[in-house]
């Protein structure tokens, strides 16, 4: 397996975004990042997929995408009912897409479901073109490898990967072995795409980001934050936290992803060695639930995981940087 990393500063691919943007809030400000760089280096953001049922994650996608001014990419959304669609994965949405976009409210935001949103997008894509970014389940990912040849297509799903995806980047998975939400919350799906994907795969996994404390708790005067789509979805999720993290700063799970996806190795991280993964049962009690994985070391695997370089705070700082400047 080919583990030459060309991070979108030097090689600007175009890239697709997929997120599950809802259960947490860092999907925000990973979109407000990958917007910035978009701008910054010159890569199209193709388009963005929303892997859950929750509609309101796709309103907050536009809003956010126009608060930074670029206008809303292609959008996707996962053709299932009820997947991360509970009201725990509401705390922040229905506000942000009623209150900032105008085509979630009035009903005119427009989607695909995720095998056409992905099948269109790589079919019109030159070969090795494009970069898949990663920082929620992978159900949509595992249905696009199941896809056939059709009339977007005469090339299966796994073809079209293999012929226009340089690599993946995504915010999954925990070294050195244990269970991680964006695995486990569909782990079938996770193991498809885990044993089948054909390119190189890059993993900012939970312990990269899980110190790092990003968000907008300098803004406290509910007037700015109320006209601030940013900042109101940071304050309506971690509203009520204490004493740590403070209210409006979160973890920057999916922020360290995107920012490896544009830097590559440098002054914020490095790559470890290759692996593999393999999934096991690590509930005793439920030893059919094989939702964990496991690092297990070759010299050929196709994972390799990023590794700090410069400390938390450093990293804090660049990010917060990027969302405070929108």
């Amino acid at each position: 397996m080919n583990h030459v990393f060309e991070p979108l500063s030097k090689k600007p691919r175009a890239v697709i975004l997929d997120t599950d943007i809802g259960p947490d809030c860092d999907d925000v400000g990973a979109l407000v990042c990958l917007i910035d760089y978009a701008k910054k280096y010159g890569f199209p953001i193709l388009g963005i997929c929303n892997c859950t049922s929750n509609k309101a994650g796709t309103g907050t996608i536009d809003a956010v995408c126009r608060h930074c001014g670029i206008e809303t990419p292609y959008l996707g959304q996962w053709h299932g009912e009820g997947f991360q669609d509970e009201p725990a994965c509401h705390k922040y949405n229905d506000a942000v897409a009623e209150k900032f976009s105008e085509a979630y409210r009035n009903g005119t935001l427009k989607t695909a479901d995720e095998v056409t949103f992905y099948r269109t997008l790589l079919a019109g894509a030159e070969d090795d073109s494009v970069m898949i970014i990663t920082i929620g389940m992978f159900n949509d990912l595992a249905a696009l490898l199941r896809s056939g040849a059709d009339e977007i297509s005469p090339l299966s799903g796994m073809e079209l990967v293999k012929a226009k995806v340089n690599c993946l980047v995504s915010m999954a998975a925990i070294l050195p072995e244990g269970r991680e939400c964006n695995v486990i919350s569909d782990y079938k799906a996770a193991e498809v795409v885990f044993n089948e994907w054909p390119t190189a795969v890059y993993l900012s996994d939970f312990h990269i980001g899980w110190k790092i404390m990003t968000g907008y708790e300098h803004i406290q005067d509910p007037a700015v934050f109320e006209a601030h789509p940013l900042a109101l979805a940071y304050h309506l999720y971690t509203r009520g936290w204490t004493p740590l993290p403070a209210e409006g700063m979160n973890s920057s799970y999916d922020l360290t992803a995107i920012q490896f996806a544009v830097e590559g190795e440098g002054a914020h991280y490095s790559l470890l060695e290759p692996v593999d993964l393999e999934f096991y049962a690590a509930i005793p009690e439920q030893p059919d639930l094989v939702d964990a994985t496991r690092a297990v070391p070759n010299p050929e695997g196709k994972f390799r995981f990023m590794k700090k370089e410069a400390s938390d705070e450093v990293i804090r700082d660049s990010l917060n940087a990027i969302l405070r400047s929108y």
